[in-house]
């Protein structure tokens, strides 16, 4: 047999077979499609709520770091807000103590530690010589006088406060009573006055800073009388106790004035 005729029966069988294929192609039974349904429902169920997992998970990751960043930020503005309401506050003291004491203020400061000694009333602020301190340096608060700078540092200084028994200050009766007295410091939180005998000084008078001594301007608030104690029949000198008007213990932020 020729080639080409056994190529044409070999062609002819693939034809038959095709055909044959064609018409008898399996179907899965009906019964094998509904024992396989839960199964591919399962699958395409399970497929589906691990998709949803990792992408929730992925949301949740995203949504964390925007919480922490969002959280740092407010802590940043917080912190700067509080600066900013703090340096408000002392402008805000500048300006009182330039409008009712004195107009030469030379800087705020704060209080950064107190002598726990009950002897000694003394501050350290956190400015010396490099912010323009110097000693003799009176230092107030709106409220009143707090004391005068003693020691200076290049950033820090000391502050000797009117209750401290090293500490005098000239003063007068407010209201136009008159009179002049020294204050010195009488521990732990009182002032002594020497006034002459004729002085007319009642408890509940005001005392303030006059030009004695030269140190401090004149006016400014020191405390308010407690106490007069009896005169004796020598006596040339009328002593009263005084109440400051400045808690040193509680002071935070204070003004020093430049010297007179």
């Amino acid at each position: 047999m020729r080639e080409w005729q056994r190529l044409g029966l070999v062609f002819a069988a693939l034809l038959v077979l095709s055909m044959v294929m064609t018409r008898t192609q399996l179907v899965a039974p009906v019964a094998l499609l509904s024992a396989t349904a839960p199964l591919t429902q399962l699958g395409v169920v399970t497929g589906d709520n691990l998709r949803r997992a990792v992408t929730g998970f992925l949301e949740q990751r995203h949504l964390s770091g925007e919480v922490s960043a969002l959280t740092r930020a407010n802590e940043d503005l917080r912190q700067k807000n509080e600066l900013l309401s703090l340096e408000v506050r002392r402008l805000h003291q500048v300006t009182q103590i330039t409008a009712t004491q004195a107009p030469n203020a030379v800087a705020t400061a704060q209080v950064i530690a107190v002598n726990p000694s009950p002897l000694l009333a003394r501050l350290t602020l956190n400015k010396g010589s490099a912010d323009g301190l110097q000693p003799r340096m009176p230092v107030t608060v709106p409220a009143g006088l707090v004391g005068q700078i003693t020691q200076v540092g290049a950033h820090q200084a000391v502050v000797v406060s009117l209750v401290d028994p090293e500490s005098s200050v000239g003063v007068t009766l407010a209201g136009g009573k008159g009179g002049r007295g020294l204050a010195t410091g009488a521990p732990p939180d009182r002032l002594k006055v020497e006034f002459t005998s004729g002085v007319n000084v009642q408890p509940g008078d005001v005392v303030v800073t006059s030009s004695l001594g030269g140190v401090y301007p004149v006016g400014i608030r020191v405390g308010q009388v407690e106490k007069v104690l009896l005169l004796g029949p020598n006596d040339l000198t009328r002593t009263v106790i005084v109440r400051p008007t400045v808690d040193v213990g509680s002071v935070t932020d204070v003004t020093v004035l430049g010297r007179l």
